[in-house]
Protein backbone atom coordinates (compact mmCIF):
# COMPACT_ATOMS: atom_id res chain seq x y z
CA UNK A 1 0.00 0.00 0.00
CA UNK A 2 1.11 3.48 -0.98
CA UNK A 3 2.39 6.00 2.16
CA UNK A 4 -0.12 7.61 3.73
CA UNK A 5 0.78 11.16 1.95
CA UNK A 6 0.33 9.64 -1.31
CA UNK A 7 -3.03 7.82 -0.96
CA UNK A 8 -6.02 9.53 -2.27
CA UNK A 9 -7.93 13.12 -0.30
CA UNK A 10 -11.37 11.56 1.09
CA UNK A 11 -14.21 14.57 0.75
CA UNK A 12 -17.10 13.47 2.44
CA UNK A 13 -20.72 14.94 1.40
CA UNK A 14 -24.10 14.19 4.02
CA UNK A 15 -27.09 15.66 3.69
CA UNK A 16 -27.05 17.82 7.08
CA UNK A 17 -29.39 16.45 9.33
CA UNK A 18 -28.90 14.15 12.44
CA UNK A 19 -30.27 11.48 11.62
CA UNK A 20 -28.05 10.96 8.12
CA UNK A 21 -24.76 13.06 9.57
CA UNK A 22 -24.55 10.90 12.15
CA UNK A 23 -23.16 7.64 10.67
CA UNK A 24 -21.49 9.37 7.97
CA UNK A 25 -18.82 11.07 10.68
CA UNK A 26 -18.28 7.84 12.17
CA UNK A 27 -17.14 6.47 9.31
CA UNK A 28 -15.11 9.57 7.93
CA UNK A 29 -13.93 9.25 11.72
CA UNK A 30 -12.97 5.66 11.18
CA UNK A 31 -11.23 6.13 7.91
CA UNK A 32 -9.05 9.26 9.87
CA UNK A 33 -7.86 6.87 12.44
CA UNK A 34 -6.72 4.57 9.75
CA UNK A 35 -4.41 7.07 8.38
CA UNK A 36 -6.68 8.61 5.65
CA UNK A 37 -6.76 12.41 5.15
CA UNK A 38 -10.34 13.19 5.63
CA UNK A 39 -12.14 16.35 4.67
CA UNK A 40 -15.69 16.60 5.54
CA UNK A 41 -18.11 19.27 3.79
CA UNK A 42 -21.06 20.15 6.20
CA UNK A 43 -23.16 22.26 7.65
CA UNK A 44 -21.85 24.75 10.51
CA UNK A 45 -24.36 23.59 12.80
CA UNK A 46 -22.14 20.27 12.43
CA UNK A 47 -18.22 21.85 12.90
CA UNK A 48 -17.41 21.27 16.31
CA UNK A 49 -18.46 17.36 15.66
CA UNK A 50 -16.16 17.36 12.41
CA UNK A 51 -13.07 18.49 13.59
CA UNK A 52 -13.26 16.71 16.30
CA UNK A 53 -13.16 13.80 14.43
CA UNK A 54 -10.03 14.79 13.12
CA UNK A 55 -11.72 15.60 9.29
CA UNK A 56 -10.83 19.50 8.17
CA UNK A 57 -14.05 21.27 7.65
CA UNK A 58 -15.41 22.49 4.40
CA UNK A 59 -18.80 24.74 5.05
CA UNK A 60 -21.94 24.36 2.82
CA UNK A 61 -23.05 27.82 1.34
CA UNK A 62 -26.21 29.32 1.32
CA UNK A 63 -29.45 27.08 1.26
CA UNK A 64 -26.87 24.27 1.68
CA UNK A 65 -26.03 25.41 4.97
CA UNK A 66 -29.05 23.64 6.96
CA UNK A 67 -29.30 24.54 10.70
CA UNK A 68 -30.74 21.15 12.16
CA UNK A 69 -31.62 22.74 15.27
CA UNK A 70 -34.38 24.84 13.86
CA UNK A 71 -35.64 22.56 11.21
CA UNK A 72 -38.10 20.44 13.00
CA UNK A 73 -39.02 22.86 15.69
CA UNK A 74 -42.40 23.01 15.97
CA UNK A 75 -42.23 26.86 17.50
CA UNK A 76 -41.17 28.14 14.15
CA UNK A 77 -41.98 28.29 10.98
CA UNK A 78 -38.57 26.94 9.37
CA UNK A 79 -38.99 25.04 6.90
CA UNK A 80 -42.34 23.60 7.24
CA UNK A 81 -45.46 26.43 7.30
CA UNK A 82 -48.37 24.20 6.62
CA UNK A 83 -46.70 21.07 5.87
CA UNK A 84 -47.64 20.41 9.77
CA UNK A 85 -51.38 19.95 8.45
CA UNK A 86 -50.75 17.55 6.07
CA UNK A 87 -49.84 14.15 6.04
CA UNK A 88 -47.07 11.82 6.44
CA UNK A 89 -46.17 11.95 2.66
CA UNK A 90 -46.90 15.37 1.58
CA UNK A 91 -44.99 16.36 4.63
CA UNK A 92 -41.81 14.29 3.67
CA UNK A 93 -42.35 16.14 -0.06
CA UNK A 94 -42.07 19.44 1.37
CA UNK A 95 -39.72 18.87 4.12
CA UNK A 96 -37.59 17.74 0.93
CA UNK A 97 -37.87 20.54 -1.61
CA UNK A 98 -37.04 22.58 1.34
CA UNK A 99 -34.27 20.69 2.72
CA UNK A 100 -32.65 19.13 -0.42
CA UNK A 101 -33.96 19.98 -3.84
CA UNK A 102 -33.58 24.03 -3.67
CA UNK A 103 -30.40 23.75 -2.35
CA UNK A 104 -28.99 21.64 -4.80
CA UNK A 105 -27.54 24.70 -6.63
CA UNK A 106 -25.40 25.81 -3.77
CA UNK A 107 -24.58 22.76 -2.31
CA UNK A 108 -23.16 22.02 -5.96
CA UNK A 109 -20.54 25.16 -5.76
CA UNK A 110 -20.16 23.83 -2.42
CA UNK A 111 -18.85 20.64 -3.78
CA UNK A 112 -16.66 22.86 -6.42
CA UNK A 113 -15.16 25.26 -4.14
CA UNK A 114 -14.40 22.47 -2.06
CA UNK A 115 -12.66 20.24 -4.97
CA UNK A 116 -11.03 23.42 -6.32
CA UNK A 117 -9.68 24.22 -3.16
CA UNK A 118 -7.96 20.14 -2.77
CA UNK A 119 -6.64 20.48 -6.17
CA UNK A 120 -4.92 24.02 -5.39
CA UNK A 121 -3.53 22.82 -2.44
CA UNK A 122 -2.53 19.68 -3.75
CA UNK A 123 -2.13 19.41 -7.46
CA UNK A 124 -2.25 15.76 -9.14
CA UNK A 125 -3.09 14.08 -5.91
CA UNK A 126 -6.47 11.98 -6.04
CA UNK A 127 -9.78 12.34 -4.57
CA UNK A 128 -12.24 10.14 -4.02
CA UNK A 129 -15.77 11.09 -2.52
CA UNK A 130 -18.09 9.64 -0.29
CA UNK A 131 -21.32 11.06 -0.82
CA UNK A 132 -24.36 10.04 1.21
CA UNK A 133 -27.23 9.12 -0.73
CA UNK A 134 -29.60 11.88 -0.10
CA UNK A 135 -26.97 14.77 -0.52
CA UNK A 136 -28.02 15.81 -3.99
CA UNK A 137 -25.69 18.37 -4.40
CA UNK A 138 -22.93 16.44 -5.82
CA UNK A 139 -25.47 14.97 -9.03
CA UNK A 140 -25.10 18.03 -11.41
CA UNK A 141 -21.37 16.37 -11.65
CA UNK A 142 -23.13 13.39 -13.27
CA UNK A 143 -25.57 15.21 -15.41
CA UNK A 144 -22.59 17.68 -17.31
CA UNK A 145 -22.22 19.79 -15.44
CA UNK A 146 -18.68 21.55 -15.27
CA UNK A 147 -15.52 21.77 -12.66
CA UNK A 148 -13.27 24.33 -12.61
CA UNK A 149 -10.71 24.23 -14.87
CA UNK A 150 -7.91 21.87 -14.19
CA UNK A 151 -9.94 19.90 -11.57
CA UNK A 152 -10.12 16.16 -12.61
CA UNK A 153 -13.62 14.43 -12.37
CA UNK A 154 -13.40 12.30 -9.07
CA UNK A 155 -14.64 8.93 -8.74
CA UNK A 156 -17.68 8.52 -5.67
CA UNK A 157 -18.85 6.24 -3.50
CA UNK A 158 -22.46 6.27 -2.57
CA UNK A 159 -23.27 5.77 1.31
CA UNK A 160 -26.78 4.81 1.91
CA UNK A 161 -27.86 4.69 6.08
CA UNK A 162 -31.72 4.57 4.94
CA UNK A 163 -33.43 1.75 3.27
CA UNK A 164 -32.27 1.46 -0.58
CA UNK A 165 -34.84 3.93 -2.06
CA UNK A 166 -33.92 2.52 -5.52
CA UNK A 167 -36.87 1.33 -8.03
CA UNK A 168 -37.37 -2.17 -7.93
CA UNK A 169 -39.50 -4.76 -9.98
CA UNK A 170 -40.24 -6.57 -7.00
CA UNK A 171 -41.11 -3.41 -4.53
CA UNK A 172 -43.58 -0.43 -4.81
CA UNK A 173 -42.59 2.74 -4.46
CA UNK A 174 -40.49 3.96 -1.53
CA UNK A 175 -42.83 4.10 2.09
CA UNK A 176 -45.94 2.84 0.03
CA UNK A 177 -48.24 1.62 2.65
CA UNK A 178 -48.05 -2.07 0.57
CA UNK A 179 -46.00 -5.77 1.89
CA UNK A 180 -43.27 -7.09 -0.01
CA UNK A 181 -45.11 -9.62 -2.51
CA UNK A 182 -42.11 -11.82 -4.52
CA UNK A 183 -44.91 -13.25 -6.59
CA UNK A 184 -46.17 -12.50 -10.36
CA UNK A 185 -48.72 -10.71 -8.79
CA UNK A 186 -46.89 -9.07 -6.66
CA UNK A 187 -44.76 -7.53 -9.50
CA UNK A 188 -48.20 -6.51 -11.24
CA UNK A 189 -49.24 -4.46 -8.03
CA UNK A 190 -45.79 -2.72 -7.94
CA UNK A 191 -46.21 -1.49 -11.66
CA UNK A 192 -49.62 0.16 -10.88
CA UNK A 193 -48.00 1.68 -8.26
CA UNK A 194 -44.99 2.87 -9.47
CA UNK A 195 -46.92 4.80 -12.57
CA UNK A 196 -49.14 6.28 -9.89
CA UNK A 197 -46.08 7.62 -8.24
CA UNK A 198 -44.84 8.90 -11.14
CA UNK A 199 -48.02 11.15 -11.58
CA UNK A 200 -48.20 12.21 -8.22
CA UNK A 201 -44.73 13.04 -8.00
CA UNK A 202 -44.52 14.68 -11.45
CA UNK A 203 -43.97 18.31 -9.91
CA UNK A 204 -40.84 17.38 -8.12
CA UNK A 205 -39.11 14.94 -10.62
CA UNK A 206 -39.26 18.27 -12.66
CA UNK A 207 -38.67 20.61 -9.58
CA UNK A 208 -35.38 18.44 -9.49
CA UNK A 209 -34.64 18.67 -13.32
CA UNK A 210 -35.26 22.35 -12.70
CA UNK A 211 -32.09 22.63 -10.26
CA UNK A 212 -29.91 20.86 -12.02
CA UNK A 213 -30.23 22.82 -14.75
CA UNK A 214 -29.54 25.77 -12.89
CA UNK A 215 -26.88 24.15 -11.44
CA UNK A 216 -25.01 24.07 -14.45
CA UNK A 217 -26.26 20.36 -15.82
CA UNK A 218 -26.78 19.60 -19.61
CA UNK A 219 -29.68 17.20 -18.72
CA UNK A 220 -31.99 15.77 -16.72
CA UNK A 221 -32.49 12.72 -14.34
CA UNK A 222 -34.80 10.49 -16.75
CA UNK A 223 -36.22 9.06 -13.39
CA UNK A 224 -39.00 9.69 -11.18
CA UNK A 225 -38.21 11.49 -7.48
CA UNK A 226 -37.09 8.42 -4.87
CA UNK A 227 -36.34 6.30 -7.93
CA UNK A 228 -32.52 5.80 -7.33
CA UNK A 229 -30.85 8.16 -9.50
CA UNK A 230 -29.38 9.85 -6.57
CA UNK A 231 -27.89 6.34 -5.62
CA UNK A 232 -27.17 4.77 -9.32
CA UNK A 233 -25.05 8.14 -10.26
CA UNK A 234 -22.28 6.87 -8.02
CA UNK A 235 -19.21 4.40 -9.35
CA UNK A 236 -20.51 2.04 -6.04
CA UNK A 237 -23.42 1.94 -3.43
CA UNK A 238 -22.59 0.78 0.07
CA UNK A 239 -25.53 -0.20 1.78
CA UNK A 240 -25.85 0.31 5.75
CA UNK A 241 -27.35 -2.90 7.23
CA UNK A 242 -28.06 -6.43 6.56
CA UNK A 243 -28.48 -8.97 3.94
CA UNK A 244 -31.18 -11.00 6.52
CA UNK A 245 -32.70 -7.35 6.85
CA UNK A 246 -33.23 -6.36 3.56
CA UNK A 247 -35.87 -7.30 0.97
CA UNK A 248 -34.21 -10.29 -1.63
CA UNK A 249 -35.23 -8.16 -4.41
CA UNK A 250 -34.19 -9.73 -8.10
CA UNK A 251 -32.67 -6.30 -9.55
CA UNK A 252 -30.38 -4.39 -7.19
CA UNK A 253 -27.61 -2.74 -9.61
CA UNK A 254 -24.66 -4.18 -9.90
CA UNK A 255 -22.12 -1.66 -7.83
CA UNK A 256 -24.53 -2.34 -4.74
CA UNK A 257 -23.71 -4.01 -1.52
CA UNK A 258 -24.75 -4.36 2.04
CA UNK A 259 -21.83 -3.39 3.90
CA UNK A 260 -22.90 -4.23 7.59
CA UNK A 261 -23.74 -2.16 10.63
CA UNK A 262 -22.09 0.81 12.12
CA UNK A 263 -20.25 -0.75 15.22
CA UNK A 264 -21.47 0.58 18.44
CA UNK A 265 -19.28 3.66 20.23
CA UNK A 266 -17.83 4.01 23.45
CA UNK A 267 -21.00 3.72 25.82
CA UNK A 268 -21.35 6.76 28.60
CA UNK A 269 -23.32 4.20 31.55
CA UNK A 270 -26.11 5.82 33.11
CA UNK A 271 -25.57 4.01 36.70
CA UNK A 272 -29.47 2.85 37.24
CA UNK A 273 -29.37 1.32 34.03
CA UNK A 274 -25.62 -0.27 35.01
CA UNK A 275 -26.98 -1.62 38.33
CA UNK A 276 -29.75 -3.48 36.98
CA UNK A 277 -27.79 -5.02 34.71
CA UNK A 278 -25.14 -5.78 37.47
CA UNK A 279 -28.04 -8.15 38.94
CA UNK A 280 -28.02 -12.02 38.47
CA UNK A 281 -30.57 -12.95 36.20
CA UNK A 282 -32.55 -14.95 39.25
CA UNK A 283 -32.58 -11.70 41.34
CA UNK A 284 -36.44 -10.14 42.17
CA UNK A 285 -34.68 -6.76 42.14
CA UNK A 286 -33.91 -7.40 38.20
CA UNK A 287 -36.21 -5.29 35.97
CA UNK A 288 -36.93 -5.56 32.30
CA UNK A 289 -35.43 -1.96 30.53
CA UNK A 290 -37.85 -1.01 27.84
CA UNK A 291 -36.55 1.37 25.80
CA UNK A 292 -38.46 4.30 23.94
CA UNK A 293 -37.57 7.14 21.68
CA UNK A 294 -39.40 9.81 19.29
CA UNK A 295 -36.24 10.20 17.31
CA UNK A 296 -35.12 13.24 15.64
CA UNK A 297 -37.65 14.56 13.41
CA UNK A 298 -41.06 13.60 14.66
CA UNK A 299 -40.40 15.06 17.97
CA UNK A 300 -44.09 14.93 19.78
CA UNK A 301 -44.22 13.15 22.48
CA UNK A 302 -47.63 12.13 22.56
CA UNK A 303 -47.15 10.60 19.25
CA UNK A 304 -45.42 7.58 20.70
CA UNK A 305 -43.02 8.35 24.66
CA UNK A 306 -46.01 9.64 26.66
CA UNK A 307 -48.22 6.03 25.63
CA UNK A 308 -46.25 4.07 26.14
CA UNK A 309 -44.95 5.58 29.71
CA UNK A 310 -48.83 5.85 30.70
CA UNK A 311 -49.13 2.01 29.79
CA UNK A 312 -45.86 0.71 31.30
CA UNK A 313 -46.77 3.26 34.14
CA UNK A 314 -48.00 0.61 37.04
CA UNK A 315 -45.50 -2.44 35.37
CA UNK A 316 -42.97 -2.04 38.45
CA UNK A 317 -40.96 -4.98 36.99
CA UNK A 318 -40.01 -2.77 34.33
CA UNK A 319 -38.25 0.35 34.15
CA UNK A 320 -38.52 2.36 31.57
CA UNK A 321 -36.13 4.95 29.85
CA UNK A 322 -37.95 7.70 27.06
CA UNK A 323 -35.21 9.49 24.86
CA UNK A 324 -36.67 13.07 23.62
CA UNK A 325 -34.59 13.22 20.93
CA UNK A 326 -32.91 17.14 21.42
CA UNK A 327 -30.79 18.76 24.17
CA UNK A 328 -32.48 20.61 26.28
CA UNK A 329 -36.33 18.79 25.35
CA UNK A 330 -38.89 18.41 27.70
CA UNK A 331 -42.05 16.33 27.92
CA UNK A 332 -45.24 18.75 28.63
CA UNK A 333 -44.91 19.96 32.20
CA UNK A 334 -48.89 19.06 33.12
CA UNK A 335 -47.06 15.15 32.35
CA UNK A 336 -47.20 13.06 35.71
CA UNK A 337 -43.60 10.89 34.90
CA UNK A 338 -44.44 7.56 36.20
CA UNK A 339 -42.29 6.69 38.69
CA UNK A 340 -40.67 3.51 37.06
CA UNK A 341 -39.65 6.04 34.09
CA UNK A 342 -36.50 7.54 33.68
CA UNK A 343 -36.10 10.05 31.24
CA UNK A 344 -33.74 11.85 29.11
CA UNK A 345 -33.61 14.75 26.53
CA UNK A 346 -30.83 13.13 24.74
CA UNK A 347 -28.97 9.96 25.32
CA UNK A 348 -26.93 7.77 22.81
CA UNK A 349 -28.57 4.48 21.84
CA UNK A 350 -25.39 2.91 22.23
CA UNK A 351 -25.39 3.70 25.41
CA UNK A 352 -28.39 2.17 26.74
CA UNK A 353 -29.68 -0.46 24.14
CA UNK A 354 -26.65 -2.77 25.64
CA UNK A 355 -29.15 -3.17 28.58
CA UNK A 356 -32.61 -3.39 27.19
CA UNK A 357 -34.67 -6.23 26.76
CA UNK A 358 -37.48 -3.89 24.44
CA UNK A 359 -37.06 -1.20 22.34
CA UNK A 360 -39.32 1.12 20.91
CA UNK A 361 -39.12 3.63 18.32
CA UNK A 362 -40.94 5.42 15.45
CA UNK A 363 -39.00 3.25 12.84
CA UNK A 364 -35.77 5.65 12.13
CA UNK A 365 -33.42 3.66 9.91
CA UNK A 366 -30.74 4.52 12.01
CA UNK A 367 -32.28 4.01 15.45
CA UNK A 368 -33.66 0.53 13.57
CA UNK A 369 -30.03 -0.53 13.06
CA UNK A 370 -28.71 0.15 16.23
CA UNK A 371 -31.35 -2.23 17.47
CA UNK A 372 -29.58 -4.89 15.33
CA UNK A 373 -26.29 -4.44 16.11
CA UNK A 374 -27.82 -4.70 19.93
CA UNK A 375 -29.73 -7.77 19.37
CA UNK A 376 -32.98 -5.83 20.76
CA UNK A 377 -36.19 -6.74 19.68
CA UNK A 378 -38.30 -3.68 18.10
CA UNK A 379 -42.14 -2.40 18.41
CA UNK A 380 -42.04 0.18 15.42
CA UNK A 381 -44.51 3.22 15.08
CA UNK A 382 -43.90 5.10 12.56
CA UNK A 383 -44.77 6.44 9.10
CA UNK A 384 -42.80 9.15 6.42
CA UNK A 385 -39.28 9.61 5.53
CA UNK A 386 -37.83 6.34 5.97
CA UNK A 387 -40.07 4.79 8.68
CA UNK A 388 -42.70 3.02 7.21
CA UNK A 389 -39.67 1.09 4.91
CA UNK A 390 -38.47 0.58 8.26
CA UNK A 391 -41.12 -0.78 10.36
CA UNK A 392 -41.88 -3.14 7.10
CA UNK A 393 -38.77 -4.89 7.45
CA UNK A 394 -38.95 -5.14 11.03
CA UNK A 395 -41.91 -7.35 11.00
CA UNK A 396 -40.86 -9.15 7.47
CA UNK A 397 -37.84 -10.14 9.40
CA UNK A 398 -38.98 -11.51 12.37
CA UNK A 399 -37.34 -8.89 14.89
CA UNK A 400 -40.39 -7.32 15.96
CA UNK A 401 -43.91 -5.60 15.78
CA UNK A 402 -44.97 -3.10 13.12
CA UNK A 403 -47.97 -0.78 14.47
CA UNK A 404 -48.62 0.62 11.00
CA UNK A 405 -49.18 3.75 12.16
CA UNK A 406 -47.65 6.74 13.82
CA UNK A 407 -50.59 7.59 17.12
CA UNK A 408 -50.76 3.61 18.01
CA UNK A 409 -52.52 4.85 20.99
CA UNK A 410 -51.82 3.16 24.72
CA UNK A 411 -53.77 -0.71 24.24
CA UNK A 412 -52.20 -1.01 20.59
CA UNK A 413 -48.89 -0.29 22.67
CA UNK A 414 -49.78 -2.28 25.39
CA UNK A 415 -50.36 -5.48 22.81
CA UNK A 416 -47.04 -5.15 21.07
CA UNK A 417 -45.44 -4.56 24.63
CA UNK A 418 -46.90 -7.95 25.66
CA UNK A 419 -46.55 -9.95 22.64
CA UNK A 420 -42.68 -9.18 21.97
CA UNK A 421 -41.91 -9.68 25.51
CA UNK A 422 -44.04 -12.95 25.57
CA UNK A 423 -42.74 -14.53 22.14
CA UNK A 424 -39.23 -15.78 22.46
CA UNK A 425 -39.10 -15.84 19.09
CA UNK A 426 -38.59 -12.47 18.07
CA UNK A 427 -35.73 -12.40 21.11
CA UNK A 428 -34.42 -15.49 19.32
CA UNK A 429 -34.23 -13.32 15.68
CA UNK A 430 -32.58 -10.57 16.94
CA UNK A 431 -29.37 -12.14 18.89
CA UNK A 432 -29.13 -13.57 15.90
CA UNK A 433 -29.64 -10.56 13.64
CA UNK A 434 -26.33 -9.15 16.37
CA UNK A 435 -24.16 -12.10 15.56
CA UNK A 436 -24.45 -11.45 11.72
CA UNK A 437 -23.30 -8.02 12.23
CA UNK A 438 -20.45 -8.71 14.03
CA UNK A 439 -19.46 -10.72 12.00
CA UNK A 440 -19.13 -8.26 9.31
CA UNK A 441 -16.99 -5.25 8.68
CA UNK A 442 -19.02 -2.02 7.96
CA UNK A 443 -15.63 0.23 7.99
CA UNK A 444 -12.96 -2.08 6.61
CA UNK A 445 -15.46 -2.40 3.77
CA UNK A 446 -15.55 1.23 2.95
CA UNK A 447 -12.07 0.97 2.88
CA UNK A 448 -11.86 -1.31 0.63
CA UNK A 449 -13.95 0.56 -1.72
CA UNK A 450 -11.85 3.39 -1.59
CA UNK A 451 -8.62 1.29 -2.04
CA UNK A 452 -10.35 -0.28 -5.40
CA UNK A 453 -10.65 3.44 -6.95
CA UNK A 454 -7.19 4.60 -6.24
CA UNK A 455 -5.96 5.10 -9.55
CA UNK A 456 -2.74 3.80 -11.05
Amino acid sequence: MSEPSQRPILLFLCHPLTGHFIPVIKIASALRGRGWDVCFLGASFFRSRIEASGAEFFQLQGKADLDDAKLFDRDTSVPRGAADDKTYRARSIIDTRHQTLHAIPAAWESVRAALLELHQRNAGRQVIVICEAFFYGFMPLRYGAPLPTGVKVPRSICISILSPAIRSIDLPPFSYPAPFEPTYAGRVRNKEMWASWEKLARPVTQLIDNKLAEAGATRGVGEVFMGGANYTCHDAILQIGLSAFEYPRSDFPPNFKIIGIIPPGPLDWWQDVVSNSDLDHNDERKKKVIVVAQGTVETDPNELIIPTLQWLADHKDIMTVAILGHRGASLPPDFDVPGNARIADYLQYDAILPHANLWIHNGGYGATMHGLAHGVPMVIAGEGQDKAESAKRVAWSGVGVDLECARPGIERIGRAIEKVLGEGTYKETAAAMKLLAEGLDCFGDVEREVLSMIDT
